[in-house]
């Protein structure tokens, strides 16, 4: 691999693992999705750093896979697994949400009927009699 290129593959990584730790600071990511990022940025800040030794004897004689190409497919399914997660994690939202939507809908009538009801009792006049 070109040291240009690894340097900025590391640097990207590095960008990635601050970002991700940042969010997690802020509360603006949670810690059980965050994992998947943090363990993305690891791998990619590790192969950048040495890439001949974990993709031409680690990875080939644990995988069988000899060539860079194969290792991009690789990456490509294991960020298509990260994606089909998160989209898992965004439909069961998305249903929760409806569900307290619907709930608070519901709450709302039934608070609007008691006012009715408290307001106008059975032996008053209410405005519908008039």
């Amino acid at each position: 691999m070109l040291i240009k290129v690894q340097i900025v593959v590391g640097l990207l990584s590095i960008f990635l693992l601050w970002t991700t730790f940042e969010l997690i600071r802020k509360n603006r990511l949670r810690e059980e999705y965050a994992i998947l990022w943090l363990f993305s940025g690891m791998v990619v800040l590790v192969l950048s750093l040495w890439p001949e030794f974990f993709l031409s004897q680690f990875f080939a004689r644990i995988s069988g896979i000899f060539y860079l190409s194969a290792v991009v497919v690789i990456a490509f399914l294991f960020l298509l697994l990260i994606v089909l997660h998160f989209s898992v994690v965004i439909s069961k939202l998305t249903n929760q949400n409806k569900d307290l939507a619907q709930r608070y809908a519901i709450l709302e009538l039934e608070l609007q009927e008691l006012k009715k009801r408290s307001l106008f009792p059975e032996n008053t006049i209410t405005p519908s009699r008039l």
